[in-house]
């Protein structure tokens, strides 16, 4: 186990267990945000891991402590060109085993970094979408308890 020397040290982390978790997704990239989701994955199937921001809870030692949940959105995206504006469900149907693989492989993971607790899920604040006919992405996100004072 490593430690907490890099403040994004959880990207390489679930970045491997997608990729170990989930081997039939060879497009698996890591864009700044959403928007640059839609233009990263190109393939049939593809799966994006998107640093979201922190969730700030309790403050303690004179502010210098903080109860800190970092949050990483896994994103899916799958295409189908059978999939149209008024018949979706062929997308939902390839979408599903990817998605049982993506919950199975990150709620209740343990990070292999210390001082982190292990990822549950959290609301992704992010619908479900599509950005034309036959292209859908279904946003999932997790969180990591980070267990960290700082100092100056």
């Amino acid at each position: 186990m490593q430690n907490i020397d890099n403040y994004f040290a959880l990207e390489e982390d679930v970045l491997k267990r997608i990729k170990d978790k989930i081997p039939e997704v060879e497009d698996v990239v890591t864009p700044f945000n959403v928007d640059d989701l839609f233009d990263s994955i190109i393939g049939d199937v593809g799966i994006g891991i998107i640093y979201v921001g922190d969730r700030i809870a309790d403050t303690t030692g004179d502010g210098k402590a903080n109860v800190t949940y970092q949050q990483w959105l896994v994103a899916l995206g799958v295409s189908d060109a059978a999939a149209q504006l008024s018949e979706t469900t062929s997308i939902r149907q390839i979408a599903d085993p990817y998605i049982r693989k993506i919950l199975g492989a990150m709620q209740g993971y343990q990070p292999d970094i210390v001082g982190y607790k292990p990822f549950k899920r959290v609301d992704a604040g992010v619908p479900v979408g599509k950005t034309e006919a036959g292209r859908a992405f279904f946003p999932f996100l997790f969180e990591s308890q980070m267990i960290k004072v700082w100092r100056s």
